[in-house]
């Protein structure tokens, strides 16, 4: 678990995005996130998980880490939304970019900056744990797709907008899939500190 310490302040945190205010200022890809907010729904079962999870630490705080350009931003932003606004979780977003210091804390494999990045804290800002980039199976899936691609000596545009037709196929089992690890990762969270 990274030291937040002293980068993630109750200060700092203040600073970040609503998820509203975030929206209103996106410049580009604005219609991503609200189509990918309209398509997902959290289900009764999942919105009690995360409530109680809320509930038994008395508070919970998320972080998310993105950049408008990403799409597993427009696809994971929503999601966390919709868990903050049905658990009474709070969130505030940040720009990568802007903020080296916060994703320095969450490398993926210590090296990559990947995005997006959900990182739970308790009401005092102790972290609980995070989560990057995308589910598991999205990234075997895309890591698949990209090789029987390259096989076929396409043009980089055309593997590019393959890629992004397949992708846009599984968008909604992507969807529950994150919702299904945030709750495994949050569900170990909690018996490690219970």
């Amino acid at each position: 678990m990274p030291d937040t310490s002293k980068v993630i302040t109750s200060q700092r945190y203040s600073q970040g995005f609503t998820y509203q205010d975030y929206l209103a200022q996106v410049a580009s890809n604005r219609e991503n996130y609200q189509q990918n907010d309209a398509a997902f729904k959290l289900s009764s079962e999942d919105a009690k998980f995360f409530k109680d999870f809320v509930q038994r630490h008395g508070g919970v705080k998320a972080l998310a880490i993105l950049e408008d350009w990403c799409p597993d931003a427009h696809r994971g932003l929503p999601i966390i939304a919709n868990i903050a606004q049905a658990s009474g979780m709070e969130l505030r977003v940040f720009y990568r970019d802007k903020n080296p210091d916060i994703i320095n804390l969450y490398l993926n494999q210590g090296k990559f900056q990947s995005i997006p990045v959900f990182a739970f804290f308790n009401k005092d800002l102790k972290p609980l744990c995070h989560w990057i980039e995308r589910p598991a199976v999205a990234t075997l899936f895309t890591e698949q797709v990209l090789a029987e691609l390259t096989k076929k000596k396409l043009s980089e545009d055309e593997i590019r907008q393959e890629r992004r037709k397949r992708n846009a196929a599984m968008s909604d089992s992507w969807r529950q899939e994150t919702v299904r690890e945030l709750k495994e990762l949050l569900a170990k969270t909690t018996t490690k500190i219970s």
